[in-house]
C-alpha cells in the first residue's frame, strides 16, 4: 500500500473547549519512535508530506495537525488569539499521541511558526518530550529579517485582514517559491491578531523564558533565511537551558530548508541521525 493509502485523519479536541483540531497520522510498519510535525504560519498538515513519508519510511509513526485557523482545523482563518493557542494544542497532541502510542519514545518538530510553537511548548512544559526539533524557528524576534516584518499600530483591530506577504527568501529555487504563492490550500490573507495577539506575545515570552526548556533539541537555521534573521537563532541557543543541545547553521539555505530540492534529505538523514542516538 502507498503512504496515503495507509494515512488516516481526524478532528480531535483541542485545548479550547468545542473547537477541534485536524490530526493526520502516518503509521510506519515497524515503527522505532512517534514523531510530531507543526506546521508553520499560513500553512496546513499537508506541506509536509515529503518528509511525513521518508519519516515513516525510516521506522517512524508520524503525526501532523492542522493549527487553529489553518487547514482543516477549527477557527478564524489566519486568526489566533494567544500564546496558548499555540503551545497549549502542542502540548495536548503530545499528549495525544503519547497516550495512544506509548511505548514509543516520542520527539516533536516544528518549522518557522510551527518552530515557536515548539519552543513555547518546551518551556511551558519542560520534561514532556523526549526531544525536540526546530527549523528556522519564529523565536526571540531581536533582528530585523531582509524580506519579512511586522509592524502593527498598539490599536489596530485584531480582526484586520492583512496580505501575507511571505514570498522573498524563502527559498532558494523559484519553483518552490511559485508552488508557495499558488497552493490554494496556504493563507493568502491573515488576521492582525495572529502576531498581534499569538506570535509576537510568543516571542517576548520566549526572551524570558527559554532557559526553562530544558529537553534535548536540535536548532536547524538557514544563513540566508529571509524571514528569520540567522542572528535570532544565536542568541536564542545561547538562551537554552537544555544541556543536550545542537545548533546548526547551513550556508546559502533559506527559510524553507525542509524544502530545499539540493539539501532536504540531507537534513531529513540529519534528524533522524539525531533522534537515532536518544531512543531507548
Amino acid at each position: 500500500m502507498s503512504f496515503y493509502d495507509n494515512e488516516k485523519s481526524a478532528m480531535i479536541p483541542s485545548y479550547k473547549d468545542g473547537m477541534k483540531l485536524h490530526l493526520v497520522t502516518d503509521l510506519a510498519d515497524t515503527p522505532q519512535a512517534n514523531l510530531v510535525i507543526v506546521h508553520g504560519l499560513a500553512e496546513y498538515a499537508g506541506r509536509y508530506d515529503p518528509i511525513a513519508s521518508y519519516m515513516v519510511k525510516h521506522d517512524f509513526n508520524v503525526f501532523r495537525y492542522d493549527q487553529f485557523g489553518h487547514g482543516e482545523s477549527d477557527g478564524d482563518r489566519g486568526f489566533l488569539s494567544s500564546p496558548d493557542d499555540l503551545s497549549e494544542n502542542c502540548a495536548l497532541v503530545v499528549e495525544y499521541v503519547k497516550s495512544h502510542y506509548f511505548d514509543l519514545p516520542t520527539f516533536v518538530l516544528g518549522h518557522s511558526m510551527g518552530g515557536q510553537t515548539v519552543l513555547l511548548y518546551g518551556s511551558k512544559h519542560p520534561g514532556k518530550s523526549d526531544g525536540l526539533i526546530v527549523t528556522d524557528p519564529v523565536s526571540v524576534e531581536t533582528h530585523q529579517a531582509e524580506h519579512f516584518s511586522v509592524e502593527l499600530p498598539d490599536d489596530v483591530d485584531e480582526h484586520q485582514e492583512m496580505p501575507n506577504a511571505i514570498n522573498g527568501g524563502l527559498d532558494r529555487d523559484q519553483r518552490i517559491v511559485d508552488k508557495y504563492v499558488a497552493d490554494p490550500k496556504v493563507l493568502h490573507t491573515l488576521q492582525a491578531g495572529i502576531f498581534k495577539n499569538a506570535m509576537l506575545p510568543g516571542a517576548l515570552y520566549l526572551r524570558d523564558n527559554l532557559q526553562n526548556l530544558t529537553d534535548p533539541i536540535l536548532y536547524l537555521q538557514g544563513l540566508e533565511d529571509g524571514l528569520i534573521n540567522y542572528q535570532d537563532a544565536l542568541e536564542s541557543y545561547t538562551k537554552i537551558g537544555a544541556k543536550d543541545r545542537e545548533l546548526h547553521v547551513y550556508p546559502f539555505l533559506m527559510h524553507e530548508i525542509l524544502n530545499d530540492n539540493e539539501r532536504k534529505w540531507d537534513i531529513y538523514d540529519e534528524v533522524i541521525r539525531w533522534i537515532n542516538k536518544r531512543l531507548y
